[in-house]
């Protein structure tokens, strides 16, 4: 968790669901993400929004892809209706132009009129030629979800027949969300520790942590130390995962991920001036500074000093990245203050419509 401390859900969190879920090949879960991620990114985060968009284009080729080879095994055992319908969900759901147009053409295939049956066929020949062609159109509900267009929730997933991604994309998906320049120090580490990546994230810390303190004997690097302080930290040995983590800021004073742990790590714990001080150093070095300044909003307020956390989320209205979590915070004490026109500007400004 990269950011909302205590619970909140931003975007970043549904960003990083939705690249383990693509990775897991779990398209439909994917992509529910990535639309709330881009749902709830904000209007001038463009870079974030690209990603985002990059994810759920990903998702939804995936899963274009899929109904279009389950239409045509369909057609083939001669459910025209049933190939009809996941064409047109193929159709629907891809980006790629080459998914979407070959959907397309075998929609409009079973849409042409059925040629008349030969009259020395009769009567059984009429059934077996509607079966195969005819004017199947998408049908108006019941029971079948995979109908629903676009726009909706929950499609259907069919089972996956040759399509799976390799360790190398599933990894390259995985450290996108990571924060400020991690992405790409993270996808030059190597393809050893891109093994232990994907372990740590199937659950397999034990393997991963084998791997983690191989490549320790070579030299210590930030990333790996703090990858094995969260295998530590899992295990319950906090005080371990604790100087790890400095170990890594020593190296690195720029990781903003160990930060982030540190301040997990402390606040967790109880520990709250320490996750102060952590949050205050990285405000000095001006890492994550929106984050930052919104965390130490949290931290204050779980201390019991509201006024103090008003005063932070207040600054984090500045803030496009999260002028919205700032003021969903700060409208409950508003309102408890009776402040009401304060409540309804905020509401109007931060919390109408959708990015």
């Amino acid at each position: 968790m990269f950011f909302g401390l205590f619970g909140k859900k931003d975007f970043r969190h549904y960003q990083n669901q939705g690249a383990k879920h693509l990775a897991a090949e779990r398209f439909s879960d994917a992509r529910v993400d990535f639309e709330e991620a881009l749902r709830l990114c904000p209007k001038d985060a463009a870079q974030e929004a690209a990603a985002i968009r990059e994810g759920l284009n990903q998702a939804c080729d995936h899963l274009g892809a899929l109904n279009l080879q389950e239409g045509e095994h369909a057609l083939r055992a001669g459910e025209a209706q049933k190939a009809y319908d996941h064409f047109r969900l193929a159709a629907d759901l891809a980006v790629d132009r080459g998914i979407k147009s070959r959907a397309e053409a075998e929609a409009l295939k079973l849409e042409q009129p059925a040629p008349a049956a030969a009259p020395a066929d009769g009567a059984a020949a009429a059934p077996a030629a509607a079966a195969a062609v005819g004017n199947y159109k998408p049908h108006s509900g019941g029971s079948c979800t995979s109908c629903k267009g676009h726009g909706g929730h929950h499609h259907e997933e069919p089972a996956p027949m040759e399509m799976s991604l390799s360790e190398e994309d599933q990894f390259y998906l995985m450290v996108q969300p990571l924060p400020g320049d991690l992405p790409g120090r993270y996808a030059a580490m190597g393809p050893k520790f891109a093994r232990a990546y994907l372990l740590i994230h199937e659950g397999n810390d034990r393997d991963a942590f084998t791997i983690l303190q191989e490549m320790l004997l070579s030299g210590e690097n930030d990333i790996v130390l703090y990858e094995v302080a969260l295998i530590m930290f899992r295990g319950g040995q906090i005080h371990e995962s604790e100087k790890l983590l400095n170990r890594a800021l020593a190296l690195n004073p720029q990781n903003a991920a160990v930060y982030l742990a540190l301040v997990q790590l402390y606040a967790g714990g109880g520990a709250y001036p320490q996750a102060m001080a952590v949050v205050e150093k990285m405000l000095e070095l001006d890492i994550l500074p929106d984050q930052a300044q919104f965390m130490l909003g949290e931290l204050h307020e779980t201390t019991g000093n509201t006024e103090r956390a008003m005063e932070l989320w207040t600054k984090s209205l500045e803030h496009p990245s999260v002028a919205r979590s700032a003021a969903e915070r700060l409208i409950p004490i508003l309102n408890g203050q009776g402040r009401s026109d304060d409540v309804k500007f905020l509401t109007k400004k931060y919390l109408k419509g959708c990015c």
